[in-house]
């Protein structure tokens, strides 16, 4: 999201150039055809199941393409049922745009429609809810409308794609009209963290989750200044974490072992770094104890409803001071999990003045590509 935002700032300020030799005397641009098709996969192995590398389809609620002029407007085009199931949209005869903006599952956001300014399509992006991109997984029995096959579409296949493109080439005619072609890469406006296990270290008989929770997000697309964080601490943790899509109970398939579940969440990127706490139950050492003083000299030590916070990352050894869009960022997934020892188990979550930070990898969310026709 940050990237498209970018360039909605740089066409504004391309466009008042254009605007400005416009008045110097040039020529209004002529007609042509144009043509938008989506890609039939999306590809990225970033998902909630084992999924066959580049064999992920997106499912596709809706799509909007945005022509944008040289004076800083752009025009709104949805597309129907038909269209989208035939992952084309022709238009016939339009003024050639100085931009092209593709907008995949808007959710909740209103977008704009008729021909406005760019600054009110920049805005309504703004609004995008966090909730939209964590959507519960959506079992079609039979293709739809749309042309989305029977089958089950997890979270990161309904997230919102985004894309844009100002170079466009001349294409070989099939009516005698103009014909030109542009490459629209789609990306994920979001950044994914994929959790793992954790395993016990020295001082731990037994340690198994009970729960893991996101914590510390912005609920809204529209950067710190202007969006509601959630940001529970240790005095105002609830006693029902909510909203769901952020909240996992215990999963026996989630391993650290290679094509295994994970717990999956999608999160707007920012300086805002997310937090993951997991529940856990257990059996502490003799001789050890918990960072609450639970424990016994001479006798190991059943514990349950504790918690770990994760509260930092490191990335080849350099903490994250925020995360990246398009970015897939991978936690506890090698080495048999996260090892824990006693002393990072606390009785309430997010323990003011008790800091985990672990070791991440991290991976580019593999784009895909529309190809508008002009």
């Amino acid at each position: 999201m940050h990237k498209i935002l970018c360039v909605l700032t740089a066409l504004v300020l391309l466009a008042a150039c254009d605007k400005d030799a416009e008045q110097g005397g040039m020529p209004a641009a002529g007609k042509t055809n144009f043509e938008v098709s989506l890609p039939a996969a999306l590809e990225t192995y970033a998902v909630e199941d084992p999924q066959a590398a580049n064999a992920i389809t997106p499912f596709y609620d809706n799509v909007t393409v945005y022509l944008a002029d040289a004076g800083g407007n752009v025009t709104h085009y949805a597309w129907t049922d038909a269209e989208i199931k035939a992952k084309q949209k022709r238009f016939e005869q339009v003024t050639e745009p100085a931009q092209v903006l593709v907008i995949v599952n808007s959710g909740s956001v209103v977008l704009p429609t008729g021909t406005v300014p760019l600054s009110e399509l920049t805005a309504a992006m703004m609004r995008s809810s966090v909730a939209d991109q964590n959507q519960a997984a959506r079992t079609l029995a039979n293709e739809d409308a749309k042309g989305n096959a029977a089958g089950t579409y997890n979270s990161v296949q309904q997230v919102m794609l985004a894309g844009d493109q100002s170079v466009f080439t001349t294409e070989t005619a099939d009516d005698g009209h103009t014909l030109k072609k542009a490459s629209v890469e789609l990306s994920s406006i979001v950044s994914r963290f994929e959790i793992g296990t954790v395993k016990k270290g020295t001082g731990l008989d037994v340690l198994t989750i009970e729960a893991v929770y996101v914590n510390n997000f912005l609920n809204f697309n529209g950067g710190i200044y202007n969006s509601t964080v959630q940001n529970y601490d240790e005095s105002t943790w609830p006693a029902t974490f909510t909203p769901a899509w952020a909240t996992d109970g215990y999963n026996a398939a989630v391993t650290s072992a290679a094509g295994t579940k994970v717990y999956a969440y999608q999160v707007f990127s920012g300086s805002v770094v997310p937090h993951i706490i997991y529940k856990v139950s257990g059996t502490v050492s003799a001789g050890y104890k918990l960072a609450d003083g639970t424990g016994d000299a001479d006798n190991p030590t059943s514990f349950t409803g504790k918690y770990i916070t994760v509260k930092g990352f490191r990335e080849n050894g350099t903490l994250l001071s925020s995360t990246m869009s398009h970015k897939i960022y991978k936690m506890g997934l090698e080495n048999g999990g996260i090892e824990i020892t006693p002393d990072k188990i606390t009785d309430k979550p997010e323990k003011d003045k008790m800091d985990l930070i672990v070791g991440i990898t991290i991976a580019d969310w593999t784009t895909a590509n529309v190809t508008p026709e002009i």
